[in-house]
Parts: C-alpha cells; structure tokens; sequence
C-alpha cells in the first residue's frame, strides 16, 4: 500500500509538473510572438490548453505568470549570445568578437520581448513587485554571460565600465532597430563603439560602475 501510495504522488507530482511547464512555455511563445498586451491569462490558457482552474492554480494572478517568464526568456538570451559568439569565430579581436555577439543576441525576439516585461512594468505596480524577485538572478545571469563574451578582458581595471557601458549601447541598438531596420547604419554604429572601447581600455583606470547590469535594471530597483 505505501509503495502505491508512494507511486500515485510520484504520478501527480508528474503530471503537475507538466502543466506547469506547458502553461510557462505558452506564455513565453506568447510574448516572444505577440507581445506583453496580448499575453493575457485568457490568451495562455487556450494556448496552453488548460482550464481555467488549472492556470490560476499555478499562477494566480497576470503578473506571477509574466514574471515566471523571465527565467526562461534569460535562458534564451543565453544560448543566443552563445550562438552568436559561435558564428562570429572569424573575427580574432576579442572586444570586436564580444561586442558584435552581444548585439546579435540582444536583437533576439527573446531579448525584446524580455525589455517589454521591464517597460511594462513601468506603470504596472503588481507586475514591478513580481518582477524584483526575478531580477536579481537575470542581472546575474547577464553578469555571467557577459563575463564569458569578453573572456580575459576580465582581467583588466576598466572591465566593469566597459561592459556596463557596451549593455547600454547593445540596449539602445536593439530598441532603436525596432523602428530603424538600417544594417549598414547598425553596423557603422558597432564598428565606432568598438573604437571607443578601445580607447576605454587605453586609458588610465578610474571609478568603476559597481554592477555591470546594475544601471540597465535601475527603474526596477527604484
């Protein structure tokens, strides 16, 4: 009897494990493929084919749900940033390398979708408060991934500076190419940052920025 009972709780432990997984993978297709205000609980659920019950036994409110995404979307992000490292091996010159991989995966569908979590939560109290749980392990996975691009560059006094100011500019490249599809004027964009990190690193050290993701998640924080 109590390797039944044993084996019927391994049974539902099983099946809710799925339904969590399938509800969370139907809100992350959602928002990738049509965005933060048409991923809805009512929208997930018949993606996700589940009844009502079921979402809201999982995720009890919008905000929870679109918060449960980050992980997944951060994951995403990395195995972008990974695939683009791994494409651009012909290029030796480990700051080009680095900076161009972060581009690259920061135009990513994931990514985009990822800052309209933050923008939304802007003006959205419940989604913000949901949101700081899961902000402090994306700023350490973004740290780490970081970190790994640009490789023994670590080593150096402006490291820190340097890539926190290469997240910004990779940032505002990737928002700006939203409206602005100009791959000639992004690269031109690449190629002149990539000249100032240069002469970033040439230069004598002086303060550093404390976190390399701590100024793009500031209006989390606050």
């Amino acid at each position: 009897m109590a390797a039944k009972r044993k084996s019927g709780l391994s049974t539902r432990a099983s099946r809710h494990e799925a339904t969590h997984r399938r509800i969370l993978d139907a809100a992350v297709a959602s928002l990738v493929e049509e965005g933060t205000a048409a991923t809805t609980t009512v929208a997930v659920q018949k993606r996700a084919g589940v009844s009502r019950g079921a979402l809201l036994h999982h995720f009890p409110t919008h905000a929870e749900l679109l918060a449960a995404t980050v992980d997944e979307l951060v994951r995403r992000n990395e195995s972008a940033a990974r695939d683009a490292q791994a494409s651009h091996t012909d290029i030796v010159d480990p700051i080009d390398r680095a900076t161009r991989a972060l581009a690259d995966a920061f135009a990513q569908p994931a990514y985009l979708a990822e800052l309209e979590l933050w923008a939304v939560a802007r003006t959205d109290q419940q989604l913000h408060a949901s949101l700081r749980v899961a902000e402090s392990r994306a700023r350490r996975d973004l740290e780490r991934v970081v970190g790994d691009l640009f490789g023994p560059l670590r080593e150096h006094p402006a490291y820190t500076t340097v890539a926190a100011l290469t997240i910004e500019f990779v940032r505002g490249l990737a928002l700006a190419g939203v409206l602005r599809r100009n791959r000639a004027h992004r690269n031109h964009l690449l190629e002149e940052w990539i000249r100032v990190v240069r002469l970033l690193l040439d230069q004598k050290p002086t303060a550093r920025i404390s976190s390399t993701a701590s100024k793009p998640r500031k209006a989390i924080n606050d």
